[in-house]
Formats: structure tokens, sequence, C-alpha cells
């Protein structure tokens, strides 16, 4: 049941004539072309064994299938360092990349969950919420979230779109500011997420899965031709969830539907449209706690249950849809040169109708809850478009690649917040939730309550050069911003405010390859992001700008299995939004935050079979400029942070038998602004066993287990300030049962 009437959808006809318009100028150049189209083997022909990921390099009549599937941990090309197709081991930056194999093996059920295991991500610091709200940091500092190179646009203090899992290739991760060549951004870094793709071999595959809480999760995927000549190829992936939550009276559920299409006009041009319909008509919504009900500064109350949901459970009811329509268009002129142009239209809605604990009030010697009620819905439209070209040329001693391009993002953004209470409860006593009284009639006289309209535009370029055994990357981009903002903060006057903001960002590196398999480089990039959104009084953000100097090492060895990598930073960043401690769902900005450190990523192919996985970062994060927090650490940026992951795969007696195992450190982090208490360290532990019944049945079946957090340690994942503490994740056991035929 909904107690407010939803927000009506501005701008979707608009933005949906945009992408039909892009979509008929792409066909239009397409059509133009006449050749024959050559038939591509499937790039699924790699050994069970591999680790090296080399990129699909026997269809390269095709353009666009470096994001086509892998096998084993270790890439040996990336886009993400340059938006372009470039060998990992001249990209003058950090890269990361979690394949397909690694998200399953691991049993990944949200992108945060598959970067566990990534230098400098921290993406699960809210804890509970890590299977349906993906948040990361990278190097102490919020990243941004792209699909198929293109941004995703989410509304701040609300729930955030979110890619299922079981439709992705992989995950890209790129470290620090990059907004020379991906445009307006955080100096933390990008989050790629890359599609599946169709494919012209026939492929299907089924999993069943169950687990924890009563999880229950089903998915299907299935690729091929739908033509003798292999021009028009397609795929469909579906999955379906119902689970139950670590907090009682909590339910996830959710139909994710990504249907695919792929048009081979010429053996140098291709066309790919990728959709997604997902809609979850519930979604659960943990707890956040006080300290001082949580065992932690010194408190000497006694801990509550934290299985207990503190909420007005027979209020709540929070659901999330989200639709997208996405073209990729490619055409290879020849002589290295290629044209490529991407665009989206995304179309958000969330309505979170929930209870929400808001601090305490201590009542006959014991703290009692502060309960509310709240219903927030949101909507976003968003459309982006991307065009560019890449190509090789000499100058004399000098073999450049180049790169040109313009992108250009729009968004309508629309939320409020309605809320009543507080109504104090004792979370101790038999009946432990608050009893609310649900008339919002004088927070909808005067609510808080924001449209936003944005439009952005960027031109950059980029030369990637080489002499002998010197590489220099060169990059630089110019951005046009506008933003309009109506807010209503807890009032019936509306406010009104206008932003234009101009600027420049680019980004240099040089590097040296002392041999084949080893490179040293130094890279400095700026960035900057005019922020969506407002703060609690509706004042809107002011952009954020960042720099970055950074310093480090590469090394994998020709034709191994391994990739080991390091690097120095210094991080820069002014205007960093960072979490309101009096309002929870808002943010502030800080003056300026300086992160330095280190991050050490290595996968190694320890010896046949046998497969390491191992990161460590040290983080120094300080404010540096700032009238209330000067030289204090920002909540929620642990020091230290370490993982390792090893898994074995038998042969002989024991062929189709895997083993895995990992353990990840999570460092103490201050828990307020202030620094004056600390949430404690934690060491985690995960399992997984597989095994493939092919060696027994002759059919395409594995069976894998999998447990997360195996000791089930208790423990907090942040806090954000005394009054907001959030728990982490429980024990989570999954038995898997996939089918290929």
């Amino acid at each position: 049941m909904k107690y407010i009437e939803e927000i009506p959808k501005p701008g979707q006809i608009y933005l949906h004539r945009r992408l039909v318009l892009s979509l008929v100028l792409v066909t239009s150049a397409a059509c133009a072309q006449g050749q024959e189209t050559q038939r591509q083997e499937s790039p699924r022909g790699g050994t069970a064994n591999m680790i090296v990921l080399p990129t699909i390099t026997v269809s390269s009549q095709l353009p666009g299938q470096e994001n086509g599937p892998v096998h084993g941990y270790v890439a040996e090309e990336v886009t993400v360092g340059s938006k372009i197709r470039t060998p990992v081991m001249k990209v003058p930056a950090s890269v990361s990349i979690v394949t397909r194999e690694q998200m399953e093996i691991q049993s990944s059920n949200s992108t945060s969950q598959a970067l566990r295991y990534t230098a400098g991500a921290n993406g699960e610091r809210f804890g509970g919420f890590g299977s349906q709200l993906d948040i990361t940091r990278i190097r102490g500092i919020d990243a941004d979230y792209y699909l198929d190179g293109l941004r995703v646009v989410g509304n701040p203090g609300s729930w955030l779109p979110q890619i299922d899992p079981w439709t992705l290739e992989r995950v890209e991760v790129l470290r620090g500011p990059s907004s020379a060549v991906y445009g307006q951004g955080t100096g933390g870094g990008i989050i790629n997420q890359v599609s599946k793709r169709p494919m012209d071999e026939m492929e299907r595959e089924l999993f069943v899965q169950y687990g924890s809480f009563n999880r229950k999760q089903i998915g299907f995927d299935i690729t091929g031709s739908l033509d003798e000549d292999n021009k028009l190829l397609y795929r469909f992936t579906v999955s379906g969830l119902d689970s139950r939550e670590q907090v009682e009276a909590m339910q996830h559920r959710r139909l994710y539907v990504a249907p695919s299409l792929t048009w081979r006009i010429t053996p140098d041009t291709s066309w790919t449209i990728l959709t997604t319909y997902s809609r979850e008509p519930s979604i659960p919504d943990y707890n956040s706690l006080p300290v001082v009900v949580l065992g932690l500064d010194h408190s000497s109350y006694p801990q509550v249950d934290r299985q207990r949901n503190f909420t007005d459970t027979d209020f709540s009811d929070s659901s999330r849809s989200q639709n997208s329509v996405t073209s990729l268009f490619e055409h290879n002129f020849g002589d290295g040169w290629s044209f490529v142009s991407n665009a989206r239209h995304m179309y958000v809605s969330s309505d979170l109708q929930r209870g929400v604990v808001y601090g305490y009030q201590v009542v006959y010697d014991q703290p009692w809850l502060k309960g509310y009620d709240e219903i927030t819905p949101s909507k976003v439209n968003s459309f982006s478009m991307d065009n560019h070209i890449s190509g090789k040329l000499s100058t004399g001693i000098l073999e450049h690649t180049l790169l040109g391009g313009v992108d250009y993002t729009f968004g309508r953004l629309d939320s409020a917040l309605y809320s009543v209470g507080p109504v104090l409860f004792n979370p101790y006593g038999e009946d432990y939730r608050p009893h609310i009284r649900r008339d919002f009639s004088a927070s909808q006289a005067a609510p808080w309550k924001s449209h936003q309209e944005f439009s952005r535009v960027g031109a950059y370029l980029q030369d990637q050069l080489a002499y002998d055994n010197w590489l220099l990357t060169l990059s630089a981009r110019h951005d046009w911003s506008d933003t309009e903002d109506e807010t209503q903060s807890y009032s019936p006057v509306v406010r009104s405010t206008k932003q234009k903001n101009r600027k420049w960002s680019g980004r240099a590196g040089l590097g040296y390859q002392f041999t084949q398999d080893f490179m040293a480089y130094v890279s400095y990039a700026t960035s900057f992001d005019p922020l969506i959104g407002t703060d609690y009084k509706g004042n809107p953000f002011i952009p954020v700008e960042a720099n970055q100097m950074e310093v480090g090492v590469k090394f994998h060895p020709t034709g191994s299995g391994s990739l080991i990598s390091a690097a120095v930073f210094n991080l820069e960043q002014t205007n960093v939004k960072t979490t309101d401690t009096q309002h929870l769902g808002f943010n502030n900005q800080t003056g300026k935050i300086r992160n330095r450190g280190f991050d050490i990523a290595a996968t190694v192919e320890l010896m046949p079979n046998l497969n390491l996985v191992a990161n460590y970062t040290w983080l120094d994060s300080r404010v540096v400029s700032d009238p209330l927090y000067q030289n204090k650490s920002p909540a929620q940026a642990p020091r230290h942070s370490a993982s390792t992951w090893l898994d074995y795969r038998f042969t002989g007696l024991l062929a189709g038998l895997r083993f895995g195992g990992g353990m990840r450190y999570l460092g103490s982090t201050w828990g307020d602004p202030g620094n004056t208490f600390k949430v404690p360290s934690v060491t985690l532990f995960d399992l997984t066993a597989s095994y493939d019944l092919h060696y027994l049945t002759g059919h395409d079946v594995t069976l894998s287990v999998n447990a997360s957090n195996l000791t089930d340690r208790k423990y907090l994942a942040s806090c954000t300030s005394e009054m907001y503490c959030f728990i982490g994740q429980d024990r989570v056991v999954t038995a898997t049962l996939r089918y290929w035929w």
C-alpha cells in the first residue's frame, strides 16, 4: 500500500525521442555499408584451466568484441584506462578487472560484492545493504558507476540504479581521476560494468540457487544466431530472486530481464541494442542504530538484538523499478581507424516507504530509540551519448594512437521526503517496535522536495605516443555543465537556483617498459564533477575538483597467468560529498580532503590450477581544509585493508573438484567526522567448493557451495556518526546448480 501518490515522470517522452533520433542516425550510417559479413568463431573456446584472458582477437572483424567473454582472472587488454582497447601493460594507471569466472566462483550477488577482492575498493561499508545498494569507495572517495562505458545516473539519498551481476561479463575498475576521457566524475575513479553481448554460436545456461535466509534465485541465459549468415545475433538473460534477510520481516524480490540484439551490418560494422527491465516489489531496508546500543564507544548499555527489526513493519513497503535501452554502434574504416557511437536512455523509479531510527533518548536509565515513518518517492530520467573516433598513425619515429570525441548527458531528477514522528520506544522490551500515527498532512504541507535538470557536454582528445620503450599518454577535455534546481526545504516556499560551470581537465602519463614483462610509470590526472542533488537545507552541491599524482609498476610475465601491480598515490579533492551526520539519507560537503597511500594487487598462478589473488591498501585520509574538521580523518575510511583468495582445481582421480577460500581484512575506521570513537577492525573468511558433474554424468553440470563470513562474525560495517551505525553482513551460505547445453 502506498500513502503518497507517485511523482509524475517528467520528460520521459522527450528523452525517448532523443534516443530514437540517435538510433535513426546510426541506422542511416550503417545502411550505407554493403559488404558481406564474415562468420565469427565462438569466444567460448578457452580451456578450463587457463588463467590468462586474451581479448578475443579471432573476432577482430567485429568491432567491440573486446568486451566479450573471457576465461580466468587476468585480462591482457582493457578499455577502462583509455576508453579504447589497450594492453594492460601500456596503461599508465592502476586498473583491475573482475571477470565473469571470478564472480561465479566467489558467488557475487552484486557489483559491490564482486569488488571484495579488489585493491582500494570498499563497497560494503553499509553492511547489509550490500546486496541491493552499490556505493563503492576507491582510495577513500566515492567512485562513479558506469555501464558499457556510459555513466549511470542516480538520485542521491534514494535507491540508486543497480545492475544484476548475472547480466554482466566483467567489471572494470580504474583507480583515480578519469575526467580527461570519461567526463565529469569524482577523484575516486570509475567502475565500468560490462554487459553480456550476443554471440554467434548457440549457448544456453541455467542456474538455480538456494541459501541462507531462505534465498531462492533462478537465472537463464541463451545466445545464438537468428540467421544462417550470422548477421543477426541475439541474447536473452533473465533472473528472479526471492529472499528473506538477516533482519526479521525483511524481504527482497526482483525480476530482471535483459534482451539484446546485434546486427552485423558488414564485416566492419556492427550495431548492438541492449535493453534491461527490472522490477523489485520488495526491497529490504536495514536498521541504522546509535552506537550506544551496539556496544561501542565504551557504552555501559547492553547491546540490542541485531536481528530485530526496530521499525513499523506494517508500514514498510519499499520498491524500485528501472528500464534502459542502450545503443552500441561501431564501424571500422580500416588501417586502424574506427568510429564508435554509444547512447542510452534510463528511467529509474523508487518508492521508499519505511520506518527509520534517528537517534535515542535515555528513559529509566536505558536508551530508548526514536522512531519515524518516512515516504521517499524518487524518479530519474537520463539520456547519455558518446561519439568518438580513434586510429593509429606515425610521425617520424613516433607511433600515435589517437582518440577524439564528444559526449552529452541530460537528466531530470525528482525526489521528496515526507515523515512523521518521532515516537520513543524501548528496543529491549517485548514490544520493541514503534507505534506511529501515520498522519502525513503536516509533512505534505511543508515537505522536503527537489526537482533538478542538468545538461552536460564534453569534448576530449587523447594521444598515446610510443617511442622505443617509452610510452606517453596525453589527454585533455573541456566540459560545459548547466544545472537548474527547485527545492522546498520543509517549507511551502520553492527555492530556485541555476549553475553554469565550465572546466578543463586532463591527464599525463609517462611509462617505460624495461622489458615486455615489466613497466614503470608516473601519471598526473585531474577531474571535475558538478554534483547532482542538494543538502538537507536545499542548497545545491557545488562542483567537486580533484587531482592525483601516481607512481606505479606492473609485472606480467609473457604468456603467464600472473599480473602484479603496485602504486603510490597522492589524491586531493575539494568540496567532497560526505554523509550528513544529523540527517540520514542526506549529504554535506567538506572543504578539502587529501588521501595518500599505496596499493598492491597481485593475481598469480602459483602452479598449474592453483591461483592466488592478493591485495593490500594503506590509506592516510585527512581533512586539510575545513572550519570544523581540520586535520581529522573522514569516517568510513580504513587505514589498512587487505584480501587474499586462493583456489585450486584438482586433476587426476579428483578431476572436476575445485576448492577455494579467502580472507578479507577491513581495518578500523573513525565513526564520526570529529574522530571521537572508532569502529573496530574485522577479519572475515569466505569459502567455496564445487564439482563438475561432467566427469560423472557426461553432462555440463556444476554444483557449488559458497559461504561468506564463514565464522558468522558479528561486526559493524561502519558508522557515520554516533547516531548512525550499520550492521555487517552475517554468514551467508548458498548452493548453486549450473547447467549448460
